[in-house]
């Protein structure tokens, strides 16, 4: 029953289809890809690292490098940067993302997944394993 409303999400996005986990997470990807240039110009990386840390899927070094690095002097390329190493993450970084998307972006949220936002606690947060 972990995280049991994610699997519902990325499940709704086919109709139920029988696609598997990874083919579900890429077509979430491809979809934020679709909306990059928008994401990148709402995203506050400062507002969303402290819980994308929380939930184990970037670390310290991951932080330092998309808020302080001189590489991404500006918010937009800061957003851009951690949407990538978001993605390098797989499900669990996607699970993480749109978690916080739910949180501070509800509006993105819904665009995405078709889905509104149910703003529950994450049950991500301190686990070693998740299911989609």
């Amino acid at each position: 029953m972990l995280l049991h409303y994610s699997a519902f999400v990325i499940l709704s996005i086919q109709g139920g289809s029988p696609l598997t986990d990874r083919e579900r997470c890429e077509e979430l990807w491809d979809r934020v890809e679709g909306v990059r240039h928008k994401l990148t110009r709402i995203l506050n990386p400062a507002k969303l690292t402290p819980y994308l840390r929380q939930c184990k899927v970037i670390d310290e070094q991951d932080e330092d490098e998309v808020l302080n690095s001189t590489q991404y002097p500006l918010r937009i390329s800061k957003a851009g940067r951690l949407l990538d190493i978001l993605r390098g993450q797989g499900q669990r970084g996607l699970q993480a993302f749109m978690e916080s998307l739910e949180f501070y972006h509800p509006e993105q949220y819904t665009q995405l997944t078709g889905q509104q936002p149910t703003h529950r606690c994450s049950l991500i947060l301190g686990k070693q394993r998740f299911f989609l």
